[in-house]
Parts: C-alpha cells; structure tokens; sequence
C-alpha cells in the first residue's frame, strides 16, 4: 500500500474508526460470515463498512476508449499499488492534511487513545479552509491479522481567494489487512466515496482526473494471497464514467514490469466486457479487450 505517488494518466478522453463505537459501526467491525454471500475463497472476514456506496454498472461502454484510465482507479499494478486505500489516503495524507489547508494540531485536533488516532475538525483553519467532520483510524491484531480501519465523514470548503481545491469529502469507511504469511499476505475492503474539486484542475484544466474525482467510490474487497495473486470483486464509480463492474480470480502484479498487471478481469457496464493484462510478457500500458465484438487492443493514451 502507498499513498504518496501522484501517477498520472495517460488517458485524456474521459473527462490506502473501528467505529466510534455507539455511531459508527459495532466495535468489533466485523461480520460473521467469512465471505461476500458467504463464499468461502474469501480468506478475510467480512468487514461491516455500511450499506453499499456502488452497487449499479451504468458506465456507456460502447466506446471503450476510457477503460484503461477508469480501471487503472480501482485495479492495482496501473497507477497504484492498493488503489482502494490509496486514493482516499492520498486525498487525505496529501492534499487535506498539507499544512497550506491544516493547522497542525488544532485544524483537525489530533486525539490518540490506544489503538485509535480520531482527526476531529469542526474548525476553520488559518489559511482559510471550513473543516467539518472527523477521520478516525483504528489498529488491531486478530486471528494472526493485523487491521488497520479508516472511517470518515470528513468535508473541508476552501473559502479563500485561491484555495488548492474548492472541496473535499471523504464519506465510508475502508480496512486494510496484513495476513499471517500462510495463505492470505493482505485484504482490502472497501465502501468509501472520495470528491475532490478544483485541484487537478489548477495545474492542468484538460486534466481527466478533475471530472473523474469529483465523484470516485469504491464498494468491494481486493485479497492478495502469498503466491502473488489478487482476487478482486467489486464496484467503482467515476464522475464523467459511471459505474463499473471488476471481478477476476487471478490478477498478479510483477516487479519487473510496472506498466502493466497479469491476468484476466471481467468488467461490466451496459455491457461486459474482458480485458485481459499481460504484464509477464508485454509491458506496455495495453490489454486485449474482448466482448460481443471482435477482439481489440486498449492502452493508455
């Protein structure tokens, strides 16, 4: 998991708080039931992150010239390493917690209580920036896995003459988890939804990413097992996309090739789709994509 890189996309056509017990979630943060539908391939227990964000798969995939820029949000091995984790910390770490928007210490007020850091906010700070809400991260071990879980109902304004964004939310709840080394290395859940305004913008106003994060969420679960496989069901939305679809068994990512993944997954809009990676022998950013037409190549642009 990283959430310092600033990757860029290649693609221009489409404009990384177990709960704040009695109001979030239950303490515990977790289901009983070991797998989404109770799927037993799923090696991580099921986390309680709320009522789904994305459920639906509305993105116009007739023209799939932006896939590569949409997946490259939500699958690891294109832009990010964790995407789920990764995208809403950067917005946070990065951009709100950058001491141009934060008075460190006080704008958010920093509370630690054992396991538990709360960012409390409420405030408005020095430069000019309306925060409302709090992040909470909670740590725990449990099972021979150590969680680390992220709830936010974060939004910060920036009410100033030229603020770096003119708004931020961090809306849900994701939990990154590191295994016991046997089968599972590490699992990622996630139902969390990020908007970000006027910031890419400022440096670049053709920037894709200004429509794209103004309406980024995730609902769903990404396992990495110890043989180098991601095992990945789930839900993302794109302002300017829609929603999609993304489930593969079998997406591995190598380190002597940082374009591009391996494997196969299935990807559905108003229509489904394969797009199948081939990082192990060939490292450009491109994946064969096939569907009810013949099959065709996608790469970023």
């Amino acid at each position: 998991m990283t959430s310092d890189a600033v990757p860029f996309p290649a693609l221009s056509v489409v404009p990384r708080l177990l709960l704040l017990c009695a109001a979030m979630v239950a303490c515990s943060g977790k289901d009983a039931d070991s797998g989404a539908g109770g799927d037993s391939a799923w090696l991580m227990p099921r986390q309680d992150l709320g009522a789904d964000r994305v459920a639906s798969t509305d993105a116009d995939l007739s023209d799939p010239s932006g896939l590569w820029f949409a997946a490259a949000h939500f699958l690891p091995g294109l832009d990010w390493d964790d995407p789920v984790v990764d995208v809403p910390l950067f917005v946070f770490e990065s951009i709100a917690m950058d001491g141009g928007v934060a008075d460190s210490g006080s704008c958010p007020y920093e509370q630690l209580d054992g396991g538990q850091t709360t960012w409390r906010s409420d405030c408005r700070s020095t430069n000019g920036y309306e925060w409302t809400g709090r992040m909470v991260r909670t740590r725990w071990s449990e099972g021979g896995i150590d969680y680390t879980r992220w709830d936010s109902d974060l939004d910060i304004v920036g009410d100033t003459d030229d603020p770096e964004f003119t708004h931020l939310s961090i809306q849900g709840a994701m939990v990154y988890a590191s295994g016991d080394d046997s089968t599972l290395a590490t699992g990622i859940q996630g139902n969390v939804a990020v908007s970000l305004s006027g910031y890419w913008s400022r440096a670049d106003a053709d920037d894709p990413r200004e429509q794209a994060w103004r309406d980024w969420a995730w609902t769903g679960r990404d396992e990495l097992t110890t043989d180098g496989a991601h095992h990945i069901e789930g839900h993302g939305r794109l302002g300017g996309v829609g929603s999609l679809g993304f489930t593969t068994d079998r997406l591995t990512v190598s380190d002597a090739c940082d374009a591009s993944p391996t494997g196969t997954v299935e990807v559905d809009g108003t229509e489904a789709l394969s797009l199948e990676f081939r990082g192990a022998t060939d490292c450009r950013r491109c994946a064969t994509l096939t569907g009810s037409d013949a099959a065709t190549e996608v790469c970023a642009r």
